[in-house]
């Protein structure tokens, strides 16, 4: 199946490890040029050799995007570099140690915001004026189940929740403009232990050993942990010309571990 995105500009947020460099991977393999955005300028490059390898087009920006600045200076440097931006995927995300709400201090409510809400925003601040100017766009934000509430997780899932809302409030808003904004809420997806950069949510203590892990899996319908690939296919599609009919969606591909209405 064609999914029209031979030749589309895809900026990809965080986009240098596990869900992100899924993601890259399979837009540039259908053919699309995928600008990588991440603060790991050393996990970058190797995404991008590797994509490279492969046959696929893809280039790294160095690129923080809780800086507003820096985040609009790299959108005007993508279109001119590679073109007018087509496809937004909002990545970026942060959880640090699973902690009951009353163990949590303000600062790190504030991290978790600064790391997971503020980049959505952001980036898509950054990208939506020349979507709006051209009438046409997609926006696929990575959310999370934890985003529908779930144990340990009050901030990480707050600020995921706002993912929720404010992708949905974009759809309601710039559809109009022919702008579509979709989400997707991966359930645990872990990573390769070789694709591990200093700034993954992964490279803190997790406190998640194999017990716990196992312990997740059987609470899964179907029994097994998505992989990052599962990821980046559905937000392949969601956006393709093939979804040209679905925003303000909401897709959980998790095996059934959350099935949001």
């Amino acid at each position: 199946m064609d999914l029209g995105l031979g030749g589309r500009v895809v900026v990809v947020t965080g986009g240098a490890s596990n869900i992100g460099k899924a993601i890259c991977t399979q837009f540039a393999a259908e053919g699309a040029t995928v600008a990588l955005f991440d603060l790991d300028g050393a996990m970058a490059e190797r995404t991008a050799a590797e994509i490279t390898a492969a046959g696929g087009s893809v280039t790294p920006y160095l690129v923080d995007l809780t800086d507003v600045d820096a985040t609009e200076a790299a959108a005007s440097a993508v279109a001119v570099d590679l073109g007018p931006i087509d496809v937004l995927v909002n990545n970026v995300g942060w959880n640090g140690t699973a902690e009951f709400f009353l163990d949590l201090t303000p600062q790190r409510w504030e991290l978790a915001y600064r790391r997971n809400l503020f980049p959505t925003l952001n980036a898509t601040r950054a990208v939506l004026p020349t979507m709006v100017e051209r009438r046409s766009g997609a926006i696929v934000s990575i959310s999370s189940d934890a985003g529908f509430g779930e144990f340990r997780m009050a901030d990480y899932g707050a600020m995921k929740a706002g993912v929720l809302s404010f992708s949905r409030t974009i759809a309601k808003e710039y559809g109009r403009f022919g702008i579509r904004s979709n989400v997707v809420c991966p359930g645990l997806v872990l990573p390769d232990p070789d694709d591990v950069g200093e700034h993954s949510l992964w490279a803190v203590d997790t406190k998640m050993g194999p017990a716990q892990v196992e312990n997740i899996t059987s609470g899964i319908p179907l029994r097994r942990r998505s992989e990052a690939v599962d990821i980046a296919w559905s937000v392949v599609f969601l956006a393709s010309a093939q979804a040209r009919q679905l925003t303000g969606q909401v897709l959980s591909v998790s095996g059934g571990f959350a099935m949001p209405r």
